[in-house]
């Protein structure tokens, strides 16, 4: 009966090794896929998302997005944006647990004015979809 005991326990250890590693995997998974994006925090509230980074694309109807983290993809030159002390003709392309958009930089809490985000990729290193 002892030499029972200890393969049932020989088993029990080494499925919860198995399911340790299995669960190790998994949980690296998001993380790998997530470090594709920057994670940065749009400032403003009802900030339109559009579907290219120029006045020309209409807003999406029912996005806005208000003083949320998102996740930054890249960003390119495109229309500029004045609001209040802000200027930037960056926009950066975001998603917030929906579809994926452009948003201007004027908005991100990090950077300055006339300048891309600090981090963000920009369009020739990649990550831009349309």
């Amino acid at each position: 009966m002892p030499q029972r005991t200890s393969r049932l326990r020989r088993t029990a250890v080494a499925a919860a090794a198995a399911c340790g590693a299995a669960i190790s995997v998994l949980g690296a998974a998001p993380a790998q896929a997530a470090s594709n994006t920057v994670d940065v925090y749009v400032w403003a509230t009802d900030v339109n998302m559009r579907n290219c980074p120029s006045f020309s694309c209409a807003p999406y109807s029912h996005v806005k997005l208000s003083q949320v983290t998102v996740d930054a993809h890249c960003q390119v030159k495109g229309d500029t944006v004045v609001d209040g002390p802000y200027a930037n003709n960056w926009w950066v392309q975001v998603t917030a647990g929906g579809p994926r958009g452009w948003i201007s930089a004027v908005y991100v809490s990090t950077g300055n004015n006339w300048e891309p985000i600090p981090g963000v990729p920009t369009q020739r290193e990649g990550n831009c979809a349309p």
